[in-house]
């Protein structure tokens, strides 16, 4: 069973913008938090209800920020008009529904091994590979079409 997560902020990789690189900080500590958690969890011999209580927290406001996250990201490929917007946002999509699905099974069945492979395995995995690919060319193409990659974008969207 694994119970430490690969990523670390020092090590994630960089794109050519400041927010987006801010975010992906962000969701590393917060997925370092997590697996804090559930690292205790998983090696307790009694599982209290603080502890379930506390993971539940921790995915649900990991899952909100992940919806922030795609959402800033989404609108910025819009704003520059960016040409695989579909497959970029689609792969957000992806990933939130499972992550959905992640915390809802979490919720109902309190079962930890799922979360646990997620936590530690699949989601790092998917997260540097995203952040090499769909985030590093989406930040090149926005720069490269005048985009401030200081500019900090607003917390609305217009959907």
């Amino acid at each position: 069973m694994i119970t430490k997560t690969t990523l670390d902020v020092s090590t994630i990789p960089r794109v050519d913008i400041d927010f987006m690189n801010n975010t992906h900080a962000e969701e590393v500590e917060m997925v370092i938090t997590l697996s804090n958690i559930i690292t205790v969890y998983m090696k307790s011999d009694s599982k209290t209800d603080d502890q379930k209580q506390g993971i539940t927290q921790a995915l649900e406001s990991w899952l909100q920020h992940t919806k922030l996250h795609f959402e800033k990201e989404n609108e910025l490929m819009r704003e520059v008009q960016f040409p695989a917007y579909l497959m970029h946002a689609g792969e957000h999509e992806t990933t939130l529904q499972k992550m959905i699905s992640i915390v809802n099974e979490w919720k109902s069945t309190k079962s930890i091994e799922p979360v646990a492979d997620f936590v530690f395995t699949a989601w790092p995995s998917w997260f540097e590979s995203h952040i090499n690919s769909m985030d590093t060319m989406t930040a090149k193409f926005a720069v490269m079409n005048g985009y401030d990659p200081q500019s900090q974008p607003d917390n609305s969207t217009d959907e």
